[in-house]
């Protein structure tokens, strides 16, 4: 029965070098041929058991057991340590186990054959010690990982350290050895059982990467792409759950979260409002580029202990930082965070695409939108011109054509035409040469062709703003040089609906227009007293949808490399500030 033992205690330690070799072939890491070269070691122990029970040997041959599974601890030892030798603590642990071991092979030495028993004791204590040393490295190195297999393989080694320490005391029978080189094999079995599991999760870890890396590249919404990319890290760190801050308006708000639940998701999530101490370290540029673990002082009211690894995203429009929620007891991994960071990095890239798309797609719908109202305000213009022809010009030509046929009639009948109806028919000229004028003036101002901006403003400010009502002031520091045509057509145009806008729904008593030329830049600066926009509205500027007024304004500036601010406040009037650079002055064509 002990020799049957021993057999099974070889086979199943040559079935995990033999899985081991395959994991090495696999991944090329070193650490990986380490664990293989010392479960050889114990392979080749548990044959030399067997051998020494089925046979007598000499004494000297009756050390090779103890040789062996020092060579064995010292081999998953560093197996362990070179697992991640940077991990806190790990080069420690190295230095004290190699220190154990160098100090039971010098013992080994001096008390040589003739003290077979206490050099087993020996061996087998100091074995023992360095096995649970490997398996605290490896468990510091993964960062105490919230998954089966990294307790497995750390509760193998532990096992087999145990295991050492029984047989370093046990009598020397078959039966003794049979029972201490199998449990010794279900140990060794375990650690490759957690090995294939951990393979198996770096498997899925690679699908998941692959989940992520479609959600950053194929979502069209930050908010989308932020909830997929939160749900997918969390599940490649054993996080269950996290959330998302972003910067919006100068406050840090939930851009995305899962698995949130009790004090967290409370009264519509209002704990995750305000600060706290992962946005104070983001806000004071102190949280690493590679994340860090904090504790939360968010809920202390709440009744919970939130530990989260904190990651920053830096993307070139906003700033925000990704949570995930840690297990108690859990410690995140330098390995972890870094690969964490990384999602974050790419994230930030992918948040800056999402947000150019977003803002490319409102753009195309503000420009339909725009080009359907200016299509409609076209028609409009349209009628209303049809309609003034009409009632004016129409009815004023009419009238003139009936009294001039009246005319030819009694110039016919030899009646002379006198100067009455003459002057009659001058001054019904004179009107309908007046309505078409001031309708071709409505439509485009000769003055701005013939004179130029200025005069063109003053004409407008005179007759069409000042005639109702208003107090206005203009000046002007432009010199005498002509600015180019689609330039000053702009200028215009952005000033008359400005002004417009102060006349009809402003309902200001005073306006003042500024226009001047510094350097390379041409500046116009309209201020208003009326009662500015509304409480809680959104300048046109930075509206995602805008109208063909004060939107159009925009529009038109953005065309000639332009800008446009409209600062309002409700007891101070609204002031519209339209800049140019100097090159649009030799671009673009007639508005």
């Amino acid at each position: 029965m002990p020799v049957l033992m021993l057999d099974f205690a070889v086979g199943i330690h040559v079935a995990v070098v033999l899985l081991l070799l395959g994991k090495y072939v696999e991944t090329r890491l070193p650490y990986v041929i380490w664990w293989t070269a010392g479960t050889a070691a114990l392979a080749a122990r548990s044959a030399t058991e067997m051998a020494l029970v089925s046979s007598a040997a000499p004494a000297p041959f009756a050390l090779v057991p103890s040789i062996l599974i020092l060579a064995a601890a010292g081999c998953f030892l560093t197996g362990s340590v070179a697992r991640d030798p940077n991990a806190r603590g790990n080069v420690l642990l190295g230095a004290v186990g190699y220190g154990g071991l160098l100090t039971a092979a010098a013992l080994f030495v001096v008390l040589g054959p003739g003290h077979g028993s206490a050099a087993r004791a020996v061996a087998g204590l100091a074995a023992a010690f360095a096995f649970v040393l490997a398996g605290r490295g490896y468990y510091r190195a993964e960062g105490t990982a919230d998954d089966t297999a990294i307790r497995l393989i750390f509760v193998a080694l532990v096992a087999i350290g145990i295991n050492f320490a029984g047989w370093s005391f046990l009598p020397r029978t078959t039966t003794d050895a049979g029972i201490s080189e199998l449990i010794g094999a279900v140990c060794a079995a375990m650690f490759g059982t957690g090995v294939q599991l951990r393979s198996l999760e770096r498997q899925r870890s690679l699908e998941v990467m692959s989940t992520i890396s479609a959600a950053l590249h194929q979502a069209w919404h930050v908010s989308d792409m932020l909830t997929d990319v939160l749900r997918a890290t969390g599940v490649m760190v054993q996080s269950h759950s996290g959330w998302v801050f972003l910067e919006r308006g100068g406050r840090y708000e939930t851009a995305a979260a899962f698995g949130l639940s009790g004090a967290l998701a409370r009264n519509g999530q209002t704990a995750m409002t305000g600060s706290c101490r992962c946005l104070d370290l983001l806000r004071a540029g102190r949280l690493p580029a590679q994340g860090s673990v904090v504790e939360c002082d968010r809920f202390p009211g709440a009744g919970t202990t939130v530990r989260h690894a904190s990651v920053p995203l830096h993307s070139a429009r906003t700033a925000g930082v990704l949570n995930l929620v840690l297990p108690s007891g859990r410690l995140s991994a330098r390995r972890e965070l870094s690969l964490v960071s990384a999602i974050g990095a790419q994230v930030s890239l992918a948040m800056d695409k999402a947000q150019l798309l977003d803002e490319l797609r409102d753009k195309e719908s503000d420009r339909t939108a725009l080009i359907r109202r200016l299509l409609n305000a076209q028609e409009d213009e349209r009628k209303r011109i049809a309609r003034e022809l009409h009632d004016e010009a129409g009815q004023s030509l009419a009238g003139l054509m009936l009294e001039l046929e009246a005319a030819r009639l009694e110039d016919a009948r030899g009646t002379p035409v006198t100067q009455e109806t003459l002057a009659r028919l001058r001054r019904l000229a004179a009107r309908t040469v007046e309505a078409v004028r001031g309708l071709i003036y409505d439509l485009r101002p000769a003055v701005l062709d013939d004179l130029g901006l200025v005069p063109a403003l003053r004409w407008y400010t005179q007759s069409q703003i000042a005639s109702r009502g208003l107090d206005v002031s203009l000046s002007e520091r432009l010199g005498s040089e002509r600015l180019d045509t689609a330039l000053e057509t702009t200028v215009f145009r952005i000033a008359q609906e400005a002004l417009w806008n102060a006349v009809k729904h402003a309902r200001a008593s005073r306006v003042d227009v500024e226009l001047s030329r510094t350097g390379d830049r041409l500046l116009l600066r309209i201020r208003d007293n009326g009662r500015g926009l509304a409480a809680g509205d959104t300048p046109p500027e930075r509206r995602g949808r805008v109208g063909v007024g004060l939107g159009g304004m925009v529009e038109r500036a953005a065309a000639l490399g332009g800008t446009v601010r409209i600062v309002s406040r409700p007891e101070g009037g609204t002031e519209v500030v339209a800049e140019f650079p100097a090159v649009a002055a030799s671009r673009g064509q007639t508005a």
